[in-house]
Protein backbone atom coordinates (compact mmCIF):
# COMPACT_ATOMS: atom_id res chain seq x y z
CA UNK A 1 0.00 0.00 0.00
CA UNK A 2 1.82 3.57 -0.64
CA UNK A 3 1.32 6.79 1.56
CA UNK A 4 -1.57 8.47 -0.33
CA UNK A 5 -3.48 4.86 0.23
CA UNK A 6 -2.78 4.25 3.71
CA UNK A 7 -3.42 8.31 4.33
CA UNK A 8 -6.67 7.53 2.75
CA UNK A 9 -7.95 4.97 4.45
CA UNK A 10 -6.73 6.29 8.14
CA UNK A 11 -8.80 9.24 7.30
CA UNK A 12 -11.62 7.18 6.60
CA UNK A 13 -11.29 5.00 9.84
CA UNK A 14 -10.79 8.16 12.32
CA UNK A 15 -13.44 10.56 10.25
CA UNK A 16 -15.80 10.97 13.05
CA UNK A 17 -13.30 10.77 15.55
CA UNK A 18 -13.95 13.84 18.58
CA UNK A 19 -12.25 15.44 21.29
CA UNK A 20 -15.31 14.64 23.31
CA UNK A 21 -15.01 15.81 26.38
CA UNK A 22 -11.43 15.59 27.00
CA UNK A 23 -9.08 18.16 27.20
CA UNK A 24 -6.93 19.33 25.00
CA UNK A 25 -3.07 18.72 24.10
CA UNK A 26 -1.87 22.27 25.71
CA UNK A 27 -4.58 21.58 28.65
CA UNK A 28 -2.85 17.93 29.43
CA UNK A 29 0.79 19.44 28.78
CA UNK A 30 0.09 22.27 30.84
CA UNK A 31 -1.02 19.68 34.29
CA UNK A 32 2.24 18.12 33.80
CA UNK A 33 3.71 21.17 35.48
CA UNK A 34 1.08 22.65 37.50
CA UNK A 35 -1.02 19.35 38.43
CA UNK A 36 -4.47 21.84 37.28
CA UNK A 37 -7.14 22.30 35.38
CA UNK A 38 -8.14 25.70 33.91
CA UNK A 39 -11.74 24.53 35.09
CA UNK A 40 -10.97 22.75 38.68
CA UNK A 41 -10.28 24.52 41.66
CA UNK A 42 -6.79 26.04 42.22
CA UNK A 43 -4.94 22.98 44.62
CA UNK A 44 -2.69 25.87 46.61
CA UNK A 45 -5.09 26.76 49.83
CA UNK A 46 -2.24 29.55 50.74
CA UNK A 47 -3.47 32.01 47.72
CA UNK A 48 -6.92 33.13 47.80
CA UNK A 49 -8.82 32.68 43.91
CA UNK A 50 -7.39 35.98 42.31
CA UNK A 51 -4.12 35.47 43.76
CA UNK A 52 -3.85 31.87 42.21
CA UNK A 53 -5.57 32.84 38.47
CA UNK A 54 -2.77 35.73 38.30
CA UNK A 55 -0.11 33.64 39.30
CA UNK A 56 -0.79 31.50 36.44
CA UNK A 57 -1.36 34.17 33.99
CA UNK A 58 2.20 35.31 34.79
CA UNK A 59 3.14 31.91 34.20
CA UNK A 60 1.81 32.54 30.68
CA UNK A 61 3.73 35.56 30.33
CA UNK A 62 6.75 33.92 30.17
CA UNK A 63 5.67 30.38 28.65
CA UNK A 64 7.01 28.91 25.73
CA UNK A 65 2.94 28.20 24.58
CA UNK A 66 1.75 29.32 20.52
CA UNK A 67 0.41 32.73 20.82
CA UNK A 68 -3.09 31.81 19.95
CA UNK A 69 -2.86 28.97 22.72
CA UNK A 70 -1.14 31.12 24.71
CA UNK A 71 -4.21 33.91 24.68
CA UNK A 72 -6.87 31.03 24.47
CA UNK A 73 -5.26 29.67 27.96
CA UNK A 74 -5.36 33.21 29.76
CA UNK A 75 -9.29 33.72 29.18
CA UNK A 76 -10.10 29.72 29.99
CA UNK A 77 -7.74 30.92 33.81
CA UNK A 78 -10.04 34.16 33.78
CA UNK A 79 -13.45 32.33 33.60
CA UNK A 80 -12.79 29.17 35.14
CA UNK A 81 -13.58 27.15 32.10
CA UNK A 82 -11.64 24.03 29.30
CA UNK A 83 -10.06 25.08 26.77
CA UNK A 84 -11.77 25.36 23.62
CA UNK A 85 -10.31 22.81 20.75
CA UNK A 86 -9.23 24.96 17.84
CA UNK A 87 -9.57 21.72 16.07
CA UNK A 88 -12.18 20.24 15.44
CA UNK A 89 -10.44 17.83 12.73
CA UNK A 90 -7.71 15.86 13.87
CA UNK A 91 -5.59 16.28 10.06
CA UNK A 92 -5.61 19.49 10.50
CA UNK A 93 -2.77 19.64 13.58
CA UNK A 94 0.50 20.80 12.59
CA UNK A 95 3.16 19.27 13.86
CA UNK A 96 4.30 22.31 15.84
CA UNK A 97 1.20 21.92 17.96
CA UNK A 98 2.02 18.47 18.92
CA UNK A 99 5.76 19.07 19.47
CA UNK A 100 4.78 22.08 21.60
CA UNK A 101 2.58 20.35 23.74
CA UNK A 102 3.77 16.62 23.80
CA UNK A 103 4.08 15.95 26.99
CA UNK A 104 0.42 16.25 27.28
CA UNK A 105 0.43 12.81 25.86
CA UNK A 106 1.57 11.28 28.81
CA UNK A 107 -1.93 12.18 30.65
CA UNK A 108 -4.38 11.97 27.75
CA UNK A 109 -7.20 9.67 28.61
CA UNK A 110 -8.15 6.99 25.65
CA UNK A 111 -10.79 9.67 24.11
CA UNK A 112 -8.45 12.16 23.75
CA UNK A 113 -5.74 9.88 22.63
CA UNK A 114 -6.99 8.79 19.57
CA UNK A 115 -8.67 12.53 18.65
CA UNK A 116 -4.74 13.11 18.72
CA UNK A 117 -3.17 9.41 16.90
CA UNK A 118 -5.13 10.30 13.42
CA UNK A 119 -2.56 13.41 13.80
CA UNK A 120 0.53 12.23 14.42
CA UNK A 121 -0.50 9.49 11.71
CA UNK A 122 -0.90 12.38 9.53
CA UNK A 123 2.70 13.83 10.20
CA UNK A 124 4.32 10.44 9.92
CA UNK A 125 2.83 10.02 6.61
CA UNK A 126 2.36 13.08 5.06
CA UNK A 127 5.06 15.73 6.49
CA UNK A 128 7.65 16.31 3.48
CA UNK A 129 10.10 18.58 5.98
CA UNK A 130 10.16 15.85 8.44
CA UNK A 131 10.39 13.27 6.19
CA UNK A 132 13.03 14.08 3.61
CA UNK A 133 15.44 11.51 4.85
CA UNK A 134 12.93 7.71 4.15
CA UNK A 135 15.76 5.74 5.76
CA UNK A 136 15.32 8.01 8.99
CA UNK A 137 12.41 9.88 9.22
CA UNK A 138 12.69 13.15 11.78
CA UNK A 139 9.19 12.78 12.66
CA UNK A 140 10.18 9.54 14.17
CA UNK A 141 12.89 11.29 17.15
CA UNK A 142 10.18 14.22 17.18
CA UNK A 143 8.77 15.19 20.67
CA UNK A 144 5.38 14.40 20.04
CA UNK A 145 5.69 10.43 18.60
CA UNK A 146 8.13 10.11 21.20
CA UNK A 147 5.01 10.87 23.61
CA UNK A 148 2.80 9.10 21.49
CA UNK A 149 4.48 5.92 21.57
CA UNK A 150 5.62 6.31 25.25
CA UNK A 151 1.98 6.74 26.13
CA UNK A 152 1.06 3.35 24.58
CA UNK A 153 3.68 1.73 25.60
CA UNK A 154 3.31 2.99 29.51
CA UNK A 155 -0.13 1.25 29.32
CA UNK A 156 1.85 -1.66 30.08
CA UNK A 157 -1.55 -3.83 31.91
CA UNK A 158 -4.24 -5.47 29.80
CA UNK A 159 -7.12 -2.79 31.21
CA UNK A 160 -4.91 -0.21 30.27
CA UNK A 161 -3.93 -1.67 26.58
CA UNK A 162 -7.52 -2.68 26.12
CA UNK A 163 -9.05 0.45 26.90
CA UNK A 164 -6.30 2.50 24.80
CA UNK A 165 -6.74 0.22 21.53
CA UNK A 166 -10.51 -0.53 22.47
CA UNK A 167 -10.83 3.34 21.25
CA UNK A 168 -8.60 2.77 18.33
CA UNK A 169 -11.00 0.37 17.12
CA UNK A 170 -8.02 -2.69 17.16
Amino acid sequence: MNTESLLRQIEVEFKNVTLGDDYTLPEEDYADTSYWYFDKRRPDLNLTEEEWANQEIQFFETSGWLTEDHEEAIQAIKEKRKMFNKYSNPFDIPILYLNSYATGFSYLKPQGYLFYTPAIMNCVLNDPELNRDEKYPNILYSNSFHSWVFRLRRANNPESIASLLKNLGL
